[in-house]
């Protein structure tokens, strides 16, 4: 029995959980710290549950929709709006879950920097699952915590990445009346090993015990991408919105993600999700607006549920919805185009990495910015030439 190799394997457990000798076992690789799953051959009997339930080697090609319908959205909950990633519409997904009596699931920060996901009745739980998380999320007990739930006739609205909302609906489909499912518009994520050696090299660096750690800094406003770091007192003593950061260069250059981001089956405008959210790219190249670009939604409708939801939350003034051209935020972002492309940095990190992050992250920054100015100066003739035939 063999599973899905590495450019497919995205992480999701789904072949432990099914295993009924539970002979599978995530380990981590030796070569970029990345978990996968391993069977342990004694145990096995071959019963091919794990390959049935895989979505990376079994696809829901069937599942997948084209969006119904495209909006710019935004909380009507100014705070709300303020502390969230975009235009804080996940957040109203689940407050409107809540008033419903659901339950909710979304990615929260664990003991020890790890991330994975988490069921919850409690609207306290927002605070956890709101905002990006620019690392690997694990489903840990999720899986037996759905179940239970819906084996007891409770709905539960689900906001976690491609990737596991395809898991979700593999186990589950029997049960997908009462699951809401909302994929996230996601670009990659980047084994949590490497997380935890940029904090410990960040603590060392400012002689302080890191407590906790945001992607998207509110204090410094969400849409500018700010990571900081808070010690143990919850007072910020590291803020950088530079690439010189070795984690915001290794994250946001494409450098440093799971070898399956690469070749993500689901970065693509077909969905799995009843619905699709993430930050709104090329609002206005399709049709002109009305109003501030700045923290915007991006709601892909991809279901009749999901857009009896989000009318519904739209009707009782939970959010602002303004329709939009579907193919507006298709083409303008390139992740419901394509997977994110190996570039020269990502390269360079393949031959570099030797186990310490931080210090491999160093060395490629320095040569990607040596390349990137080099070629500048080498196209600077050619820029200087051009603007003076334009002026003949």
């Amino acid at each position: 029995m063999e599973l899905a190799d590495k450019k497919a394997c995205t992480g999701c457990g789904v072949c432990a959980y099914v295993c009924p000798k539970q002979c599978i076992s995530f380990n981590v690789d030796g070569t970029y710290g990345i978990s996968y799953p391993v069977i342990d051959h004694s145990l096995c009997v071959e019963c091919g549950r794990c390959r049935l339930s895989c979505p990376a080697l079994d696809p829901l090609e069937n599942g997948a929709l084209r969006p119904l319908k495209a909006y710019a959205a935004w909380s009507t909950d100014a705070e709300e709006r303020r502390t969230s990633a975009s235009g804080g519409i996940g957040a109203e997904i689940y407050k409107y879950a809540i008033k419903k009596g659901w339950a909710i699931v979304g990615a929260a920060f664990q003991e020890g920097f790890e991330v994975g996901l988490k069921l919850s009745d409690h609207i306290e739980a927002i605070k956890e699952f709101k905002n990006s998380k620019y690392v690997f999320c694990s489903t840990g007990s999720v899986y037996k915590d759905i179940d239970k739930r819906l084996r007891a006739g409770d709905k539960i609205a689900v906001i976690a990445l491609p990737c596991q909302i395809a898991a979700i609906k593999k186990i589950f489909h029997k049960h997908i009346d009462n699951l809401l499912l909302v994929d996230l518009v996601c670009h990659g994520t980047m084994p949590s090993h490497y997380l935890k050696q940029y904090i410990r090299y960040m603590g060392a660096k400012y002689n302080k015990d890191v407590k906790s750690i945001t992607f998207r800094d509110p204090g410094v406003g969400t849409q500018n991408y700010a990571l900081s770091l808070f010690d143990m007192n919850d007072r910020c003593f590291y803020s950088s919105v530079k690439l010189e950061d070795p984690y915001q260069f290794a994250y946001h250059r494409i450098v440093a993600y799971r070898e399956n981001c690469y070749h993500c089956l689901y970065a693509n405008c077909k969905r799995l999700g009843d619905m699709t959210i993430g930050d709104y790219h090329g609002l206005g190249q399709s049709v002109s607006y009305l109003f501030s670009t700045e923290k915007v939604s991006c709601i892909l409708v991809n279901t009749p549920k999901g857009y009896d939801y989000i009318s519904s939350m739209a009707n009782e003034k939970k959010i602002v919805i303004e329709s939009r051209p579907i193919e507006e935020p298709i083409n303008g972002d390139s992740q419901l185009r394509h997977p994110s492309l190996k570039t020269y940095s990502r390269r360079l990190f393949e031959k570099k990495y030797n186990g310490d992050f931080v210090g491999s992250i160093h060395s490629v920054y320095a040569k990607t910015r040596f390349r990137e100015s080099f070629i500048q100066v080498c196209r600077l003739p050619y820029s200087l030439l051009k603007r003076l035939m334009n002026r003949l």
